[in-house]
């Protein structure tokens, strides 16, 4: 399904004529991860303790986090600042909430994966078939506009509630549970 993204935000109006900003892709898309955040429910064991910071994390090379960083400053999150990191390499990740895994990671992603399968970490990437191979949200912009699928059970497996108000906007992803003996 298509999320109908409110971008005119984003875009200075002494610029409109001009097309979109450099940007503006990278702006879009850090907003649409930053609210979809705000409609994530984690457990509360998720914080070390009440009003910790929630921290996204972008892994590989990726202008995502920069973008981040602007839609995010001085925000909260559900009573939580907000954080942002940026790991190189899947070897330098940390403790985190959201996990972006930018597109440079495609050849290593099933390991991503499975280093953060057992956390309560909400995964998005824009990788093809990110969320049936199990990551949580899979995302793209088309046409300006956010278009995404979400593993519930990824989700369920992280411990986290999507609300009903996104899973109606996106396209829901369930895996399939292989028959006894099957390889």
């Amino acid at each position: 399904m298509l999320v109908l993204f409110a971008t005119a935000s984003l875009i200075d109006p002494s610029r409109a004529q001009l097309g979109p900003p450099p940007d503006f892709e990278h702006d879009v898309k850090a907003s649409f991860v930053y609210t979809v955040a705000k409609f994530v429910e984690w457990p509360d064991r998720a914080f070390e303790r009440p009003g910790a910071p929630l921290v996204f994390e972008v892994l590989g090379e990726d202008p995502l986090e920069e973008a981040l960083q602007r839609a995010a400053r001085g925000k909260t999150v559900n009573g939580h600042p907000v954080e942002i990191l940026k790991a190189g390499d899947a070897r330098d990740l940390t403790p985190c909430h959201v996990l972006y895994i930018g597109r440079s990671e495609a050849g290593r992603l099933r390991g991503v994966l499975d280093r953060v399968r057992d956390a309560t970490v909400l995964t998005v990437g824009e990788l093809e078939s990110f969320a049936e191979d199990g990551g949580v949200m899979g995302l793209r912009l088309e046409q300006n506009m956010i278009r995404f699928e979400v593993n519930v059970d990824a989700a369920a497996r992280a411990h986290l509630s999507i609300s009903s108000k996104i899973l109606k906007l996106g396209t829901v992803i369930r895996e399939r549970k292989r028959a006894r003996g099957a390889p």
